[in-house]
């Protein structure tokens, strides 16, 4: 009899252990998986600062769009070239824009080669199409009396020679070497008139 009070009062315990341990709150392992952390509402931008904001990217977005109309509009075209004989070298530039695309040239010769490039460019980039290099000689002739040839599709035409570039003739101006001679003609001539009018009193 005692034994069966005994191990009735045991499977009492138990039962009571079970629900214990079955409604305590439960330990978290470090080897769970860590809950996520909801992201911290940002705080909301006042009205005046809304259009602020807003203003400002729809002047960005008026500006890009008048420079990509600007420069889809563009159109020019020029060509430039100096034919010196006087130092042996030549220089020529075309280039012709329409748009967004762009086509051009350059040449150059320095008495040993003759240098032409052809390039492009538009909204993949520049890039040399075409590159020419020539052998011309052993070096830059030098002709003192030569002259140089200046053209431009924008400015017109001119030539000069060696002479203007030692002598720049300019209206109105005189070189220091022109004043120097003056100055010393200047000097030479009082001591020429005295010595002329010793003279003169000596034959009376």
């Amino acid at each position: 009899m005692v034994s069966v009070r005994y191990s009735a009062t045991v499977l009492v315990m138990l039962a009571l252990a079970t629900g214990l341990v079955q409604s305590a709150p439960q330990k978290k392992f470090p080897f769970t998986k860590p809950r996520l952390v909801q992201p911290e509402p940002e705080p909301k931008a006042s009205a005046e600062e809304t259009s602020a904001s807003e203003e400002a990217t729809s002047q960005e977005a008026s500006e890009e769009s008048l420079e990509k109309i600007q420069a889809k509009s563009a159109q020019y075209a020029y060509d430039t070239s100096v034919n010196d004989t006087i130092n042996d070298h030549t220089i020529m530039r075309q280039e012709e824009r329409n748009g967004l695309s762009l086509k051009g040239m350059y040449s150059y010769s320095d008495g040993f080669f003759k240098r032409t490039v052809h390039y492009e460019a538009d909204d993949k980039g520049y890039r040399v199409v075409k590159e020419i290099n020539i052998p011309i000689g052993n070096g830059p002739q030098v002709d003192p009396h030569g002259k140089a040839d200046v053209s431009s599709s924008l400015t017109g035409s001119y030539s000069i020679t060696a002479e203007d570039i030692a002598k720049p003739k300019r209206k109105g101006v005189a070189s220091a070497s022109e004043e120097q001679v003056e100055s010393a003609e200047s000097e030479e001539r009082p001591a020429e008139d005295e010595a002329e009018s010793e003279e003169e009193t000596q034959k009376q």
